[in-house]
């Protein structure tokens, strides 16, 4: 009996060791694992990144490819201006390297300077760039500047070589747009829009085109699209804008109108449209800033100087409307708009120096008015009238 307790004291003793043993491999484990790496976003990843970038640029580390780094970063993040600066220094130390006047063609494209975006992009090719991000540059910049057959010669050399690539799309959606092929070129700007969710103007150019065929309801789908995607770009807010007047909601238009210009306040065709949709309402002291912005920008424009006249003239400050009009007049003396607009304003003066010959404004003093409904008028009639009688058989004739 003795023996059979030992034995099972042993075994018991042997199963707690092991269990002890195991124990202790799991906590050697635990202790040495190496823990989880946390996965940065986009955003956050970007961040770091530029300050990596910008210390090594302090410090004159590979100046030339860093700048092209940190401007590649803020090209991505959509700032172009700081991307531009940076991209410039990396062509300042090295400019024979084809990305970095790749990337500045990009650049100069979204910032709607065309001829250097060009000048970019020819450079890079004749540094033996091949690729079809630079074909498809080259053939945007083409269509840009309406010579067609150059555009579509590159356009096919990059669907060749990317033929699922989005931004090639959104260039052949253009082409075709430009040719007058509308359902084509929807087609092309939905599958940009579908491949590459961050192409801006596929966006602007699908709302402007089926705004055009009178799609409303296909546009608002599309803006509604751009604007979760992109909320601080004052042009979709325009194109709400185009959107809801074209729908006959001017005055929810204006709304939107007033965002595009609180984000972009140089923004010119929605100043125009801010002011014109402004007036039909009557709400003339909105219109007033957007004009004035206008004519700074186009001192000599008889049509300006008209507008805020008139939205002055509208709003009580007949002095100021008088100043607007004088100036179109000097422009253009025989200006018709400003020449009824010092009219309408002289006639409100003279009502407000002679109020007597009014007498449904004044009835208690001065003259009155004759009412000639009173008055009966005789016709005069001729005393007589002198017949000659004609011989019918006589026929004059005229040489």
């Amino acid at each position: 009996m003795k023996s059979d307790n030992l034995k099972y004291l042993s075994f018991a003793f042997l199963i707690a060791l092991g269990g002890l043993e195991q124990s202790c491999q799991s906590d050697a484990r635990t202790s040495t694992r190496i823990p989880p790496v946390i996965k940065k976003g986009k955003e956050q990843w970007q961040k770091d990144a530029l300050l990596s970038l910008t210390d090594l640029i302090n410090r004159g580390i590979d100046s030339d490819v860093n700048y092209f780094k940190r401007a590649r970063i803020y090209f991505e993040r959509e700032q172009y201006s700081e991307a531009l600066d940076d991209i410039n220094e990396s062509i300042y130390e090295q400019d024979n390297v084809s990305e970095y006047f790749l990337l500045r063609g990009k650049i100069n494209r979204e910032l709607g300077k065309i001829d250097n975006a060009l000048e970019d992009a020819q450079r890079a090719e004749a540094l033996q760039q091949s690729s079809p991000e630079l074909y498809v540059l080259l053939a945007d910049i083409l269509q840009a500047k309406n010579r067609f057959g150059e555009a579509a010669s590159y356009l096919n050399q990059a669907l060749r070589m990317a033929p699922y690539d989005g931004s090639a799309y959104y260039v052949k959606g253009m082409l075709q747009a430009k040719q007058g092929d509308s359902l084509a070129s929807l087609s092309s700007f939905n599958y940009a829009m579908n491949v590459n969710p961050r192409l801006l103007r596929a966006y602007e150019q699908g709302t402007t085109i089926n705004l055009k065929l009178k799609n409303t309801a296909e546009a608002l789908a599309i803006n509604e699209r751009a604007l979760t995607r992109f909320p601080e770009r004052a042009s979709l807010f325009f194109g709400r804008g185009e959107i809801l007047n074209a729908l006959a909601q001017p005055d929810t238009a204006l709304i939107f109108y007033q965002k595009a210009v609180a984000i972009q306040p140089d923004y010119e065709e929605a100043l125009n449209q801010l002011a014109t949709v402004a007036i039909q309402l009557r709400a003339y002291p909105q219109a007033i800033p957007a004009l004035k912005t206008l004519l700074r920008k186009k001192p000599q424009s008889k049509e300006l100087n008209n507008m805020l006249g008139y939205a002055y003239e509208k709003s009580g400050e007949l002095d100021i409307a008088k100043t607007y009009y004088e100036t179109s007049l000097t422009i253009a003396p025989g200006d018709q708009d400003a020449r009824y607009g010092m009219f309408r304003i002289r006639k409100i003066e003279s009502e407000g120096l002679y109020p007597s010959y009014y007498p449904e404004e004044n009835t208690n003093q001065g003259y009155k008015l004759l009412d000639t409904a009173r008055v009966k008028i005789n016709i005069i009639q001729p005393r007589g009238t002198t017949n000659i009688r004609v011989d019918s058989s006589r026929k004059a004739k005229i040489e």
